[in-house]
Formats: structure tokens, sequence, C-alpha cells
């Protein structure tokens, strides 16, 4: 009897080693990712006071449409009133008003904010240690936690060129001569097949899994 129990045991161990051996070899799987879009911010084109503000969170664009309105007062005579005119630059959903009737807008001071919801993808934080098994057009599952029990398929696009920390605004090396080695993360972009879902949401965490062998 005590033979029969020890390899039953034998046995499950190393179906379950063999299972985390496997899973290890052709997936990669991680929950350090989240839904990510191109954010187009829309800033008027002369100084003005807003008129009005034509457009609301939420709200459907296309390209070349008025989202804003502004007092062509302070316009240079001569000057074409159709500068006091904001426009979306590209079709998509409006994701933040920023300004209000009544404020004064500026170039370089968005509006609002636009992004084409239907090609947004997810951004994979993936650390550099992992970094060799993973190259574009591997195929990829990726899970929302905002959507339980929808699965949507994917394709890496590319990997960055550089670290996360590159572009942080905090310093990471220090000469004060104490040092503290921090694995670093790369971001890994990676596409949503079949034009996603409208229901996915920027920055929504998602789980991956990147068939990095098949």
């Amino acid at each position: 009897m005590f033979i029969a129990v020890f390899l039953v045991m034998i046995v499950v161990l190393s179906a379950i080693t063999f299972f985390y051996w496997y899973s290890s070899y052709h997936f990669m799987i991680t929950e350090n990712a989240y839904v990510d879009g191109t954010i187009t911010k829309v800033s008027p084109q002369v100084p003005g006071e807003y008129l009005e503000i034509v457009v609301a969170e939420g709200d459907q664009v296309q390209a070349g449409q008025i989202v804003a309105r502004q007092s062509d007062r302070t316009l240079a005579p001569g000057t074409d009133s159709d500068l006091a005119v904001v426009r979306a630059p590209i079709t998509g959903t409006v994701i933040k008003r920023l300004a209000q009737p009544g404020e004064v807008g500026a170039p370089g001071q968005p509006a609002v904010w636009l992004c084409d919801l239907s090609r947004v993808y997810v951004t994979v934080n993936l650390e550099e240690t992992q970094l060799a098994r993973v190259r574009s057009g591997q195929r990829a599952e990726l899970r929302v936690d905002g959507l339980p029990g929808e699965t949507f398929a994917g394709r890496v696009l590319s990997v960055g060129e550089a670290t996360n920390s590159t572009f942080s605004m905090l310093p990471t090396r220090t000469t004060s001569g104490s040092f503290t080695k921090v694995v670093q993360t790369v971001p890994v972009k990676i596409g949503i097949e079949q034009g996603g879902n409208q229901e996915l949401r920027l920055g929504m965490n998602t789980w991956v899994k990147v068939y990095v062998r098949e």
C-alpha cells in the first residue's frame, strides 16, 4: 500500500514539474500591463476666450469637426476668423474635456483629449531579464480586469528601445557612492486583433500571455 501511494506521489509531482517547465518554456505570463492608446491633445491655434465647447466626454468626433469656438476679438484685422475655431485633427472619442466656456485658451494648452478607441493596444512592462524571449509577431492572449470572461487575441507589435526609467522624470542614477541594483522594465506593445472592443478603456489592468515558443 505504501509503495502504491509513493508511486502516485511521484507521478503527481512529475506531472506538476513537467507542467511548470512546459509553461515557462512556451509561455510568458505577466499582469504588469494595461490598455493603452495614442492620445491626441487638441489645442487652439490662437489665444482667446472660449465662447463654446461643443463636445462632451464620450462624444464621437470626425476629423475636421468643430470641438470649440473662441472669441475672435483678439485677432488682428484681416486675419481669418477660422483661426478661432478649434477642430478635431483625427476621428476618435473625446476622453477628456479640459476647457470650459469663459476660460482663456492658448496654443499648447489642450481643450480636449481625443483617442481612437478602435485602435487601442496593450503596453506590457517586461523585465529586462525576459526581453531576449520576446520578438515582434509572437501571438498573445489578453484578459482585461474590467471585462471579466472575455479573452482577446493579440500580437507583439514592437519591443521598446529603452527602459522605462530612461524616460522617467525622477533621476535613477546617483553619484553619492551608494548603488542599489534594480531590475529594469522595457515597454512592449501588443496589438489587439479584430479591432479590440469599444468597451476597453485606457489604463485598464490586463493579464497577458505571450506564446514565446509554438
